[in-house]
């Protein structure tokens, strides 16, 4: 099956980019994830979900004991928060302060 290939961009919010300063490797899984995701020729090997609830525009994609929230706007894609999951509900709690 052929895809079409699709343009798109990633883009972090402060709190994710400082993250993944500290935590390059996560970054290139998240990036791979993503490219995965709308080029791939297996996406559904991407381990995501729609967040449940009254912030269901996002989604969380895991990687291993880390999550990523991110949401898509107008064929970007936008990291809203990342946050260690170690103890996963920290990330959905940290998710009441988004705007």
């Amino acid at each position: 099956m052929a895809y079409k290939k699709l343009i798109y961009e990633i883009e972090y919010t402060r709190a994710a980019e400082r993250f993944f300063r500290a935590h390059e490797n996560v970054r290139g899984q998240y990036e791979d994830a993503i490219r995965e995701l709308l080029t791939g020729e297996h996406p559904e090997k991407i381990n995501v979900k729609r967040i449940k609830g009254k912030r269901n525009e996002y989604y969380r994609i895991r990687l291993g004991e880390w999550r990523v929230i991110y949401g898509i706007i107008n064929r970007k894609i936008v990291v809203i928060t990342t946050l260690l999951a170690g103890s996963r509900g920290d990330v959905y709690k940290k998710m009441d302060g988004l705007r």
